[in-house]
């Protein structure tokens, strides 16, 4: 079996990870990356410690059926104690380290391919089409070829979009990461427009307040969304919202919206809890102050109930199993009511990252703003226009592209595989692809992510892609006959990615 990775970031890494835990005839696996972030992906390159990482250890693993994988990493690693988030209780370690510990885990997958026979090799090249050799032949902007039986796109989500057209304006960051680079040269007094106000946003006001930035930062919204708070984990062992429930709920036929609130209330109604307070304060999200919002869940970080941390869980548990089978009317409406909501709950930001926030805010150095209809540049300073206009000395872009979206780099392939039917794009956006094997038109082409299709409209996070590619790892394996090692059932992968869940007592996690 020779297989092509296209992409070398978290998802290459879980990959990686899967096939070095299989028993099958030894083969070639070549991976592709163009840029020189390998294993690291955009988010976790060497950056500024003050951007750290949107969950604790044990939440952040690329070992599908080893959820304490990077936990045991950070224990490892007496410095992490100074990264102790006290909202939280546990380490919240800089993205850098993790990104350490991706090219850590790489490394040591490709080693024990290798022991067991696999011909592995990394081309710092981007594939860019195909030879016309069958079966498949990748061809590098470089100009070298090879051949392949199966190709995986790896590819992530690309690089922000310049929805302003703004690039090649002095003072204009397009891409924030790392901010170690772009942030370097913010004269300290500059007025600072941020547009976007999820994590991106986050991380770029956490990193200027580290570098002692004094000018005013403004976030640009369209929401005026900030992301929820996390919480501190708890034990929770839902009986309701399983991902058990959500395959017997798919397998009926399509599944309502109103279907899965039924399984919430049932949850909440079982620990005592009044679902329709805790439903309202969900409907409160875009208009409830947000900096009035922000201080409420700090002081929530610790509470006892249990519905918030149901919900993020059923949103990463039970989304990907639910998302293809809901009627396209209910998924329009989550996609255009609440696209912002549901991002902020699965995405919630870590209470350190919180309390600098809230500081800034209340300090009125940081100020967030709805309505911009224009940002304008000219050769001194841009321009930005909502219910008035006001100046900036630096924009930068935080909002980060949308689901679905071909990463510009792959943009040249994707249409080729597009146009010769290798490849085809739902209605709704994304690669159609079968959910268990991840494959294409062809049982060829395999895809890992947001790209597919039937992925979800927020960001799959790490254990979510190492579940995904520990399935399809076993479907590669099966093929040759001979069963994958630690080979876990579907609802197991997806509970390995679940969130705020473990199983253990998170009140009694030490400080590393």
């Amino acid at each position: 079996m020779r297989i092509g990775i296209i992409g070398a970031g978290v998802a290459a890494v879980g990959l990686l990870d899967a096939l070095a835990s299989a028993d099958r005839e030894p083969g070639t696996i070549t991976v592709f990356e163009g840029t020189s972030a390998l294993w690291r992906g955009r988010a976790y390159q060497h950056d500024v410690p003050a951007v750290r990482v949107n969950a604790p250890p044990g939440l952040m693993s690329v070992r599908a059926n080893d959820r304490g994988h990077f936990e045991r990493w950070v224990m490892q690693h007496p410095d992490a104690v100074r990264f102790l988030d006290h909202g939280l209780g546990q380490p919240i370690v800089p993205r850098a380290m993790y990104g350490e510990y991706l090219e850590q885990s790489a490394r040591a997958s490709i080693d024990r391919l290798r022991r067991d026979g696999w011909q592995v090799s990394v081309v710092n090249d981007r594939v860019s089409g195909l030879a016309p050799e069958q079966p498949v032949v990748l061809r590098t902007e470089g100009g070298s070829t090879h051949p392949v039986d199966r190709v995986v796109l790896c590819v992530g989500s690309g690089r922000p979009r310049d929805q302003y057209g703004l690039t090649g304006a002095p003072g204009y960051i397009d891409e924030p990461y790392p901010l170690a680079h772009t942030l370097t040269e913010v004269d300290p007094e500059a007025r600072v427009a941020v547009i976007g106000s999820g994590l991106t946003a986050v991380d770029i006001t956490a990193a200027l307040s580290a570098n002692g930035h004094r000018g005013p930062i403004t976030l640009l919204s369209r929401s005026g969304i900030l992301p929820f708070v996390q919480q501190r984990p708890r034990p929770l062992t839902p009986r309701h919202l399983t991902p058990a429930a959500a395959l017997d709920l798919a397998a009926r036929g399509p599944v309502e919206f109103a279907d899965v609130v039924a399984l919430l209330r049932a949850e909440l109604a079982d620990l005592g809890e009044d679902f329709d307070e805790f439903a309202a304060e969900i409907r409160a999200t875009g208009t409830e102050d947000p900096t009035h919002r922000l201080r409420r869940q700090l002081t929530d970080v610790d509470s006892t109930l249990l519905g918030r941390r149901l919900l993020t869980m059923a949103i990463r548990t039970m989304g990907p199993i639910l998302w293809p089978a809901m009627t396209e009317g209910d998924r329009m409406m989550l996609r255009t009511d609440h696209h912002r909501t549901i991002s902020s709950l699965s995405s919630p930001m870590v209470p350190h990252n919180a309390e600098i926030l809230l500081r800034l805010l209340d300090s009125g150095q940081v100020r967030l703003r709805t309505g911009i209809t224009t940002i304008t540049a000219d050769n001194t300073a841009f321009t930005v226009t909502d219910e008035s206009t006001w100046p900036a000395d630096v924009v930068i872009n935080a909002v980060n592209p949308p689901a679905y979206v071909t990463p510009q780099d792959t943009e040249t392939l994707m249409a080729r595989l597009l146009d010769d039917g290798t490849a085809e794009f739902a209605p709704t956006g994304g690669l159609r692809a079968e959910p268990r094997t991840r494959a294409l038109h062809t049982d060829t082409w395999h895809v890992l992510g947001n790209l597919a299709a039937d992925s979800m409209f927020i960001a799959t996070n790490p254990p979510g892609l190492a579940a995904e590619a520990a399935m399809l790892a076993e479907h590669l394996t099966k093929e040759s006959g001979t069963p994958t090692r630690g080979s876990v059932r579907d609802d197991e992968h997806l509970t390995s990615a679940s969130g705020e869940f473990a199983a253990k007592d998170p009140d009694r996690a030490r400080s590393r």
